[in-house]
């Protein structure tokens, strides 16, 4: 056996796990040992365990968060497979010393909430990670029959809650297509259960500034100008065009195979891994009314692909439908990794197209907002025949078909940024008049009202009344006024 060491940096601790790397055919291909030499058994049989379960990667990232977790226990003496109680305790603990986290216990829901402080050496997504390390590292051994009790990450109070919420669901043995079960059993999956809270401010919301005509316009003269240059190679401009005509996130692109690409024979079509797979091929984008994305694709796989395939295969059909679609100059499978190494190299000489910094994931945002724009346009908006219940099963339909977004709710943040964005248009064009020293009471004078349609009957209406004498109003105080009609009287008088 040989030593190795984590390649992954882990938040420092003062008794590091080591780990020893196994021989080939070993049943652990990798055991772990703490300062004294002994073997850390649950985390030694818990990484044996999650090798079939998930990716590669996921496995990689959870270890190393579990090293630390388990050099705290081990400093802390408190067994891994000690009650629930007691391992909460040490959970708070260890995310409070070891995190710095500060401590909300919610007696209500038998909870704790966690918030990071300016002493806590993990960023906000990262300590979300850990929490998923932990339960994860808790259900497998559970699932194993290695650990006796309920998961200690999961409140006892919040999990009776869930199971009596869904016992009094109506119609609650009904599958999601029959359309009468209370709630889809997504939406009971995702019920709280955890021990742990991370408290959320707030949740994700486009930036307001990007939304704006503008800088949507700067952003695709920046992506036509790359598509455009010489410099930029066919397989960039390939994956460019993907992520600019299906919105699609770059990792479902970039790392799309061969099979994932000829999708059994449909064109226009390809089958991605979408966000929480595990790896498999489930999500479809569509490009096939966009002519340019399938051009860019053929040069690429005819021109560029087959000087770095390792066996110089020209054909896809002669390719394994699980090999990458995608490849690097080396041969090796492409990345988002490296697409962003391009991307940077060309975008800082182009940057100045646009008003504002914007990264590849902003073409996802873009696609999704101009795609409301021209939904609601179809829709009517701005007539008095807008079909608003139309455009409200439309902009869900996309979200779920074309998006795959696992809410349904995901396409309401967007619509509420396009009020913001309507909001900050008025204000930009209130401060361009003012630039110019234009000020709102002279557009207003300077701007007649809109002509109203009238049918025949209103316009004679209209011009018998003109005709007619009418009373006028006056715009005096009372004296004044009195003064006026006595004049008045006496002119007729003497008339």
């Amino acid at each position: 056996m040989q030593t190795t060491t984590s390649p992954t940096q882990q938040v420092d601790t003062p008794s590091q796990v080591r780990r020893v790397r196994g021989q080939p055919g070993d049943l652990y291909d990798l055991i772990f040992r703490d300062q004294q030499d002994r073997i850390i058994v649950p985390l030694t049989e818990w990484h044996r365990l999650r090798k079939d379960q998930g990716p590669m990667s996921t496995r990689k990232t959870y270890l190393a968060c579990l090293q630390s977790y388990f050099a705290f226990l081990a400093e802390s003496g408190c067994p891994w497979n000690a009650p629930p109680e007691r391992l909460r305790q040490t959970l708070i603990a260890f995310h409070r010393d070891r995190l710095k986290c500060q401590i909300r216990p919610q007696r209500d829901s038998d909870t704790v909430e966690i918030t990071l402080t300016r002493e806590t050496p993990l960023r906000e997504s990262t300590l979300k990670v850990m929490r998923a390390a932990l339960r994860d590292f808790y259900l497998v051994m559970k699932e194993a029959g290695l650990y006796a009790f309920a998961n200690p990450l999961s409140s006892d109070v919040l999990v009776a809650l869930k199971r009596e919420q869904e016992r009094t669901l109506a119609n609650k043995g009904a599958p999601d297509q029959a359309g009468i079960r209370e709630e889809t059993y997504a939406q009971s999956r995702r019920r709280p259960t955890a021990f742990l809270r991370q408290h959320q401010p707030q949740g994700w919301k486009p930036e307001i500034r990007k939304e704006l005509a503008d800088v949507r316009e700067g952003i695709h003269k920046l992506i036509n100008a790359m598509l455009e240059s010489e410099s930029v190679s066919t397989r960039e401009k390939a994956v460019l065009h993907l992520l600019q005509s299906t919105g699609a996130r770059i990792h479902e692109v970039a790392l799309m195979t061969v099979g994932g690409y000829q999708n059994k024979g449909i064109a226009g079509q390809a089958q991605v891994m979408n966000k929480g797979s595990y790896g498999r091929e489930v999500k479809t984008i569509y490009f096939a009314h966009n002519p340019c994305v399938q051009e860019a694709l053929n040069v690429y796989l005819e021109q560029m692909r087959p000087l770095h395939d390792p066996e110089g295969r020209r054909r896809l059909i002669d390719i394994e439908p699980s090999s990458p679609l995608f490849l690097t100059e080396r041969g090796t499978p492409y990345s988002p990794k490296a697409f962003y190494w391009h991307w940077y190299r060309h975008y800082t000489s182009l940057q100045t197209l646009c008003p504002v910094r914007f990264a590849p994931h902003d073409l996802r945002h873009l696609f999704v907002t101009e795609y409301l724009i021209k939904l609601k346009l179809a829709c009517g908006a701005g007539t008095e025949y807008f079909d608003s219940e139309k455009y409200r099963s439309s902009r869900e339909a996309f979200g779920k078909t074309i998006m795959v977004w696992r809410s349904i709710h995901t396409i309401d943040i967007y619509d509420q940024s396009r009020e913001g964005e309507a909001v900050c248009s008025v204000l930009a064009g209130y401060q361009q008049d003012l630039s110019q020293r234009r000020y709102a009471s002279e557009r207003l004078m300077a701007t007649p009202p809109p002509a109203k349609s009238e049918t025949p009957e209103e316009h004679e209406q209209q011009a018998l009344s003109l005709n007619q004498e009418t009373e006028p109003l006056w715009m005096h105080d009372q004296e004044t006024l009195d003064w006026i009609k006595s004049m008045e009287r006496q002119t007729k008088h003497q008339s």
